[in-house]
């Protein structure tokens, strides 16, 4: 009866709920953060991290100025919540990098150098691994659409019926070219007619183009073909394939479909291996530069390639170049004559008010190898094939023109060259009344994608550059690679190198994550002045120490970092050079050896007035110093002291700088990352689901 009761009761409240259709309910299907991706059990940290909740501090000396450099002046700043490194980077979390770089080298020669199968077993072939020429356009993207030219090519209808068109030809649903007269091939057009192709006589399906069947996937037949060919590029004076096995040649070898691979890593490298060894016989040093025979990596070889994101160069405003017209005589809407007009490139709109010009040509431009234009691919080309500029150069380079290639396409996908890449590209619309909304972003984001290449391995002989009349060489040939100091931190990294270890270790967990079908998170870097301050202080207001003070001994006399104590006698403090990193007492958030054992880089360049100019919100100073620059705008923070500092720079509010390309024995280095959420005090009550005491002040 109580049951029955309780369910007349419910009954009328099911049916009061109104229904969410038609309401702001948000994305429905999109999955909820789970903040477990980032590490096992209640932590929910990534793996080696503390947390660190968001908060204010207050920067700067917390006692008299001793030395009078005055760049350390009292400042409130507020941090956001990050995790960060228990301890620095040891030699054995940084040796991982360096045989990770050293592994893809050689499975990089090892399938290039290998046939057949053989190569086979050193990648790992896409799922979706699409023919030529549709992988060609699946790689070319919105450029396709024009979607990087200043003009939007989906906002009008006739010439979006170019790419369509495109579209179908690759599907095979265009007439191959025939000849006519005059000797000339045409291919025969077919028009859109409410969304399917008028075949003007030509059968394509039974049932119209819904009964075609096409394969766009590569088979193994030719997967195998490809991985038994170096390249089909063919030299001077060499022969194209007619037929047979050779018929696949126009999908490529192995260098060419390299890009649309990864490298298989569950397939073990044996260096030991004969064959192997023959395989990858320029890795090693040679026979006159070996030490006692021993056959031996060379190091010098260790390059690793990688890219960031110049964020704040893609922030700034640069100027919008677009002719005052009106854009109702020049675009022509929804249009689908035959005699429309489709130069597109000289189609504009209306200039918005407060926008001015700029007579520079190559703002923000990318150049080409020449130090000319450089070009995309997209379906509007405006300029008749072949023709020359002034200088009589082709204004299109041949050899560039992308999926022209195919006989089914051949003129129907065109290109255009960006005449000033890189610049501010104007989104905004002007309506018909003459208002102009003044949306902006950029005609090639590629301008802010900047790539980079540098050798990861540690600079060994910093030991002995960095100390006149010292016997350094044991530490020189030891510290990095042997086995006893695996948990002693890593030196001898540039602040390049640290940055570059930093993407790398992003790039190894994001994989990771992916893998698992989770979502991405924060990215590894180095952490800011202010960020590496407020975790040195160890939530403490008003402290010279990570551990508080005034003092630097405890209770015991016992000395609580690896410093320079007393009149230089280095082993008081139980430490000689470096010591292992998580050696001492870790501060109130968890951080090993934030005073002493090593110095550690930060993102943030060096400037004496920084707190005097800086934010007071995620305060930082960045600039990237290209090598032209003068030494003074190639300085880095760095910050904590080291093992050969003495106690001033072991406090939390000392500032001091290295230059970014120098490597030193004292100086290593620990990566943060930006938390998802709040940030507020308690871990467990971040992220997921939202719940009631999340939204809580702590």
């Amino acid at each position: 009866m109580k049951k029955l009761l309780s369910l007349l009761v419910l009954l009328p409240l099911l049916y009061a709920c109104p229904s969410i259709e038609g309401n702001l309910v948000g994305v429905k299907d999109r999955d909820v953060f789970d903040p477990d991706i980032l590490g096992a059990g209640n932590e929910r940290l990534p793996y080696g991290m503390v947390y660190v909740k968001s908060g204010g501090y207050q920067s700067g000396v917390d006692d008299e100025d001793i030395m009078g450099v005055f760049t350390a002046q009292k400042k409130t700043v507020s941090v956001q919540a990050f995790y960060m490194d228990a301890t620095e980077i040891s030699n054995n979390e940084y040796r991982q990098f360096v045989h990770w770089v050293r592994d893809s080298i050689a499975r990089e020669k090892l399938y290039r150098r290998s046939y057949g199968e053989d190569a086979d077993q050193w990648v790992n072939v896409p799922d979706n691994f699409f023919r030529e020429p549709y992988r060609t356009l699946l790689d070319m993207g919105s450029d396709v659409q024009g979607g990087n030219t200043p003009f939007q090519l989906f906002m009008d209808s006739t010439n979006n019926a170019e790419v369509d068109k495109t579209i179908f030809g690759m599907w095979g649903l265009e007439k191959p070219a025939t000849a006519k007269s005059g000797g000339k091939n045409k291919g025969t057009q077919y028009k859109l007619i409410n969304g399917t192709i008028d075949g003007s006589g030509t059968k394509i399906g039974k049932n119209g183009p819904e009964d075609l069947t096409f394969d766009t996937k590569i088979g193994e037949k030719e997967l195998q073909e490809m991985f038994k060919t170096y390249t089909t590029k063919a030299s001077k004076g060499a022969k194209k394939p007619k037929s047979g096995a050779a018929a696949s040649a126009n999908q490529g070898g192995r260098i060419e479909n390299r890009k649309y691979f990864t490298l298989n890593w569950e397939q073990e490298i044996d260096y030991k291996d004969d064959q192997t060894q023959f395989l990858l016989s320029d890795m090693f040093y040679s026979e006159s530069e070996r030490f006692y025979k021993r056959r031996e990596i060379d190091t010098r070889l260790l390059f690793f390639d990688y890219y960031w994101i110049d964020y704040k160069e893609a922030a700034r405003r640069g100027k919008v170049l677009t002719p005052q017209v009106d854009a109702r005589k020049s675009y022509g809407y929804d249009s689908l004559k035959a005699n429309a007009n489709n130069v597109m490139y000289q189609r504009s709109r209306r200039e918005p008010l407060s926008k001015d010009y700029k007579t520079n040509d190559f703002h923000r431009s990318t150049l080409d190898s020449r130090g000319e234009r450089v070009w995309l691919d997209t379906t509007m080309y405006t300029r008749q094939w072949g023709e020359k500029d002034a200088q009589g150069k082709y204004l299109i380079d041949r050899g560039q023109f992308a999926v022209g290639d195919s006989t089914v396409i051949k003129g129907k996908l065109k290109q255009t060259i960006l005449e000033n890449p890189g610049q501010d590209l104007d989104l905004g619309f002007t309506n018909s009344k003459g208002q102009h909304n003044a949306l902006r972003g950029h005609t090639d984001r590629s301008r802010f994608i900047i790539k980079e290449r540098i050798n990861v391995y540690p600079d060994t002989l910093c030991w002995v550059r960095d100390f006149t009349y010292s016997f350094h060489e044991p530490m020189t040939q030891n510290y990095f690679w042997n086995n006893a100091y695996d948990n002693y931190p890593v030196v001898g990294v540039t602040w390049n190198q640290a940055k570059a270890f930093s993407v790398w270790r992003t790039q190894i967990f994001h994989s990771w994550l992916i893998s698992n079908g989770d979502m991405y998170v924060n990215d590894f870097r180095l952490p800011t002045e202010s960020e590496w301050e407020r975790a040195a202080r160890g939530d403490l207001d008003i402290s010279q120490y990570p551990w508080g003070g005034p003092y630097i001994r405890n209770s015991s006399g016992c000395f609580l970092a690896n410093f320079k104590p007393l009149r230089g006698r280095y082993f008081e403090d139980g430490g000689f050079h470096t010591v292992k990193v998580y050696s001492y007492n870790p501060n109130g958030f968890g951080l090993y050896c934030m005073a002493g054992n090593v110095a550690e880089w930060c993102s943030s360049a060096f400037d004496e007035s920084q707190y005097e100019f800086g934010h007071d919100l995620n305060s930082d100073y960045d600039y990237q110093a290209k090598d032209g620059d003068p030494p003074v705008k190639k300085r880095k923070v760095i910050r904590g002291g080291s093992w050969k500092d003495i106690g001033y720079y072991l406090m939390n509010g000392t500032r001091t700088y290295e230059y970014q390309d120098t490597a030193k024995s004292y100086i290593g280095f620990r990566n943060v990352m930006t938390h998802l959420g709040r940030g507020g005090s308690e871990l467990d009550q971040e992220n997921g689901e939202e719940i009631q005491s999340d939204i809580q002040l702590k």
